[in-house]
């Protein structure tokens, strides 16, 4: 069985709910939030695509934008989930923190600078939130926490 069908499929069921309110404490020209914005775009993207996506820890592993902290973490928690349970493996997605994500993608909704912490929302699902942590490694941001990666529990966005 496919960790990736398990984690990345949406609930046909559950309706995001469509509005429109711009972002609160944007700086457009933050490198940090455009680099967690495009991980985590770029990362949806990717389960949109259903059974062409590439696996998780595939598309992690290549993409370069996350620290090697973030894709141990990632590799510690799939492995767990999988010695615990063979048949199934996780039961939501690590990244995004849920069994479903907005399809649409995130917007920032506010960046704290002095702890490097985001919280992004979905762009057609308000309510969706997701509490990203990005690190500056040798001149370069990378994200280093996303939804249960290296984001501590009073931290992690509300489900």
């Amino acid at each position: 069985m496919s960790l990736w069908i398990n984690s990345c499929g949406s609930d046909v069921n559950k309706k995001p709910t469509l509005e429109t309110k711009p972002p609160i404490n944007v700086t457009a020209n933050e490198a940090s939030v455009d680099v967690a914005l495009k991980f985590i775009n770029g990362y949806v993207e990717n389960c949109n695509k259903m059974k062409a996506a590439t696996g998780r820890m595939d598309w992690v592993n290549s993409n370069g934008l996350v620290t090697e902290r973030f894709k141990s973490k990632l590799r510690k928690i799939t492995n767990e989930a999988y010695q615990n349970d063979p048949e199934s493996g996780l039961d939501s997605d690590p990244i995004v923190d849920a069994q479903d994500y907005p399809e649409n993608g995130f917007e920032l909704e506010i960046l704290d600078r002095e702890t490097n912490y985001l919280t992004v929302r979905g762009r057609n699902w308000l309510q969706f939130k997701l509490t990203m942590k990005v690190v500056n490694e040798n001149g370069n941001w990378l994200v280093d926490g996303s939804g249960m990666i290296n984001i501590p529990d009073n931290k992690r966005a509300e489900r």
